[in-house]
């Protein structure tokens, strides 16, 4: 399992007096894993335990209601692959016998 972490640019969009603005909820593709909204800037999410496979990541405004606000950014296709785990010397002893 793989962390995957998500960080946005924004640009401002002007909306109707009244709206609330909430944040970025950022998702995964494939929906197994929640979704995660940010309230403010930096905004950047991290996703842990993701399981191998091919993902994309959207970023979506959502307002106090959790309603979408202008569109969403998809990021390009991404692959989490598994990790390779090696055995690597940790500690040795060594014991002479006399």
């Amino acid at each position: 399992m793989s962390t995957v972490i998500v960080t946005l640019s924004t640009k401002q969009q002007v909306f109707p007096a009244g709206t609330v603005p909430a944040g970025i909820k950022f998702s995964l593709s494939d929906g197994s894993i929640a979704p995660q909204t940010v309230g403010a800037a930096p905004y950047s999410a991290s996703f842990a335990d993701v399981a191998p496979g091919t993902y994309t990541a959207i970023a979506q405004a959502v307002d106090a209601s959790g309603n979408a606000l202008g569109d969403p950014a998809t990021s390009a296709a991404f692959t989490v692959s598994a990790p390779v785990l090696v055995d690597v010397p940790d500690v040795i002893t060594v014991t002479v016998n006399a």
